[in-house]
């Protein structure tokens, strides 16, 4: 039976790798084999490229930014989401091709068409079951990136940067409902968890229907 796959996506600062853990821990009390990755990385090579990502002290055309993403992403496709989803695992993933069309394709304004001809190399091309959009004010998220006592390379762009992500993100939200659910986190943590379970249970509900 073919695993679940979920995708967790959301502007720097907006505290969605503080609820993956949840997210992970709630889906094995369901009764799931889970495994939780990160882009960019989570494979030995995909690893390499999010160091020279994400590093301050790099320098890059935007286009060479976006192609080492995707060169992560096919690394993690290959080694670890589609060999697990095949054994009927619950891959849960810190980002995926919806944070490229946010963060490159609308905030680094290369554009959603050539985006979507580098998406269509991937192979497979694996389109998650549900992915929770963590959201905030990004006044706030900007604060709280802030008082990071070193910023990567992505946190360090001005806050115009991040509107223009949080926008692309709302824009796939309203696109793709079915799929993509936002979730506040400007909000107790408590009444974000209950949410968070709430999208959970329906895609559990939803899996049983149709398997």
């Amino acid at each position: 039976m073919q695993g679940l796959f979920i995708s967790v996506e959301g502007i720097d600062g907006v505290g969605k790798s503080t609820h993956v853990k949840f997210i992970e821990t709630y889906m094995q009390e369901q009764g799931f084999k889970t495994i939780t990755t990160r882009e960019p990385g989570g494979t030995e090579l995909g690893e390499k490229f999010r160091a020279l990502l994400l590093s301050n002290k790099s320098h890059m055309h935007r286009i060479t930014e976006l192609l080492l993403m995707f060169a992560s992403r096919q690394e993690l496709i290959a080694n670890v989401i589609e060999p697990n989803l095949k054994q009927g695992v619950c891959v849960i993933s810190d980002r995926y091709i919806d944070a490229s069309i946010a963060y490159q394709g609308l905030g680094r304004k290369i554009g959603v068409d050539k985006l979507n001809s580098i998406i269509s190399l991937l192979e497979p091309l694996l389109i998650p079951d549900l992915t929770l959009l963590f959201d905030a004010p990004v006044d706030l998220t900007f604060s709280r990136v802030g008082r990071h006592s070193e910023k990567d390379r992505i946190e360090q762009e001005d806050k115009s940067f991040f509107l223009d992500v949080q926008q692309a993100y709302y824009t796939i939200a309203k696109n793709e409902e079915h799929r993509v659910k936002i979730i506040r986190t400007d909000q107790h943590k408590e009444q974000t968890r209950m949410i968070i379970k709430k999208h959970l249970d329906n895609l559990i509900a939803t899996k049983k229907v149709n398997s």
